[in-house]
């Protein structure tokens, strides 16, 4: 079993579909607050997308992060 990444207190997790398609899911670690239109619980958020592989699922996860945690720091 391997241990999902984490990226910027976030903990990034990637399904398989039946299509053979990955999605990718990130899970905030510590505060739980809801950070996005896309968040499914306060802690869980779906990156937008599909993709052809788990490592382009994953950098996706990341560029989502990155663009989450800029915006957040704009508007402190």
């Amino acid at each position: 079993m391997k241990e999902d990444p984490i990226y910027k207190q976030h903990r990034i997790h990637t399904t398989r579909l039946p299509s053979g398609l990955w999605l990718g899911k990130i899970v905030t670690l510590g505060k739980k607050q809801a950070i996005t239109k896309h968040s499914l619980t306060a802690a869980v958020t779906r990156v937008p997308g599909e993709y052809q592989s788990e490592a382009e699922a994953i950098q996706s996860a990341k560029r989502f992060i990155d663009e989450e945690v800029k915006q957040s720091q704009d508007q402190s």
